[in-house]
C-alpha cells in the first residue's frame, strides 16, 4: 500500500491492473473506495495482509459508479465482511436492469461484459451526503448518471468523472464512455472548484493540483 496522506493509502495491487482502489482510516472505520473487478478481491486481501491488516477490518465500501471494473467485487466484500456499500441511486437502478445505460457504447459493454451484482442492502446515494464530518459524497454525473465523487479532508476521489494531467488539472474522460459529455463538463467544472489539493482518479495518476484551470473538451455546457 502506498501512503498518500496520514490515514489514506492507494492499493498498489489494484492500480497495477484495473481501476485505482484507495483506503481511508478514520476512527474505528476503514473505507475502501472502488474495490474493482472480481479478481481484485484476492489481490486486495493479500496486500492488506502484507501490511499487517485484515480485509475484515473494512467497514465501508464506497463505489464511485457502477462500471464492472470498479464495482464487481463489492458484493463479495459485502458477503465476506458485512461492510456497508454505497452507490449512487441512479447507478443502482442500472444494476437492477430497471434503467438502460444511456449510450450505445455502454449498452454494448453491458452485453459484452454483463453487469456487476448489486450488493445486498446497498446504501443508495441521492444528492450531497455527509458520511462522516470529514467525508462527503458529491453527485458527479456524466460518465454515468449516478456517478459520485468522495471528498475527504483535502482529497477528492473522482472515479471516472475526469482524468488528471501532470499539472493536477482535470481533463475530459474518454468521450465514447461518457453517458452525457455535456453533463460531464459541468461536473468537471464543479470538481475543479473544490477546495482540495489532491485529485485521485479512477485510472490516472494521483496528482497534487497546481492550478484550478479546467481543460476544454469542446462540449458546450447546457445553459440554465
Amino acid at each position: 500500500m502506498i501512503q498518500l496522506r496520514p490515514g489514506m493509502w492507494k492499493m498498489e495491487s489494484s492500480s497495477s491492473w484495473g481501476c485505482n482502489s484507495y483506503l481511508i482510516e478514520e476512527d474505528d472505520r476503514l473505507f475502501l473506495i472502488d474495490p474493482g473487478d472480481g479478481f481484485q478481491l484476492k489481490r486486495i486481501v493479500r496486500e492488506l495482509e502484507a501490511a499487517g491488516r485484515s480485509v475484515d477490518e473494512v467497514t465501508d465500501v464506497l463505489l464511485t459508479h457502477y462500471d464492472q471494473d470498479h464495482s464487481r467485487s463489492a458484493a463479495k466484500f459485502r458477503r465476506r465482511t458485512g461492510a456497508a456499500v454505497y452507490l449512487g441511486a441512479a447507478d443502482a437502478e442500472i444494476l437492477r436492469s430497471r434503467t438502460v445505460p444511456g449510450s450505445w457504447q455502454r449498452r454494448f459493454m453491458m452485453r459484452l461484459l454483463g453487469l456487476a451484482e448489486l450488493p445486498e442492502s446497498t446504501v443508495e446515494l441521492r444528492g450531497k451526503v455527509t458520511i462522516t464530518p470529514t467525508l462527503t459524497a458529491l453527485p458527479s454525473p456524466g460518465h454515468t448518471p449516478g456517478h459520485y465523487a468522495f471528498v475527504w479532508q483535502d482529497v477528492a476521489f473522482i472515479g471516472d468523472a475526469a482524468n488528471t494531467d501532470s499539472d493536477g488539472e482535470l481533463v475530459p474522460f474518454d468521450r465514447a464512455l461518457m453517458t452525457d459529455p455535456a453533463e460531464g463538463d459541468r461536473t468537471r467544472e464543479m470538481l475543479a472548484a473544490l477546495p482540495v489539493r489532491l485529485f485521485c482518479s479512477g485510472h490516472g495518476e494521483n496528482v497534487e493540483r497546481r492550478t484550478s484551470r479546467v481543460v476544454d473538451s469542446g462540449v458546450s455546457p447546457r445553459k440554465p
